[in-house]
């Protein structure tokens, strides 16, 4: 079954279509979260990455499934989702700076900050796997990875760089980064 396929199940209301939805992209969700709410406060608790899970994915069901209905299949699910997920994460984290229940980095010191260079394993096997799987990704999704987790750049720079819209730079990453997992695993 396609991803339209599963979002028209989920939209009519067909039994276990929301948990295929959940289960395909729930991880995207969950990335996107952490990621967005490590890059703009500087680390991410438990506890904020899951309010905005449970945020996005209640969103989408929400009214009849009115957020999922606005899902019109210009990018794959999985990118939109991810952008949805990054916007809802930063009204998340204004809502939650004016409630004083969140230590906040404002978006522009936090757009100076270098990024978190997690994507490197320690272990040397691991690190071989990656090497390999790096190799087997377009030249496009290696270069985003070089330029954000090996040469420290922030979404603004490479969005010069790459000439592209500075919004776009996160789903671009997200799906780089995705690409590079697919084919560490395949190696």
């Amino acid at each position: 079954m396609d991803e339209r396929q599963l979002i028209d199940r989920c939209i009519r209301g067909e039994s276990g279509a929301w948990e295929l939805l959940v289960r395909e992209y729930g991880p995207s969700v969950h990335d996107a979260a952490r990621f967005t709410l490590r890059r703009v406060l500087g680390s991410a608790q438990d506890e904020d990455i899951e309010n905005v899970y449970q945020g996005v994915l209640l969103g989408l069901c929400d009214r009849d499934a009115h957020r999922l209905k606005l899902f019109q299949s210009r990018s794959s699910f999985r990118t939109w989702v991810t952008s949805v997920t990054v916007r809802f994460s930063l009204n998340y984290i204004r809502t939650e700076k004016r409630k004083g229940s969140l230590k906040y980095m404002g978006l522009d010191a936090a757009a100076a900050e270098l990024p978190d260079r997690d994507l490197m394993p320690d272990d040397a096997e691991e690190r071989e796997r990656l090497h390999r799987a790096l190799e087997k990704i377009p030249s496009r999704e290696k270069l985003i990875l070089k330029l954000f987790y090996f040469d420290g750049l922030s979404y603004k720079s490479i969005a010069e760089v790459l000439r592209i819209p500075v919004n776009s730079v996160s789903p671009l990453l997200i799906r780089a980064k995705d690409s590079l997992r697919k084919h560490a695993e395949i190696s």
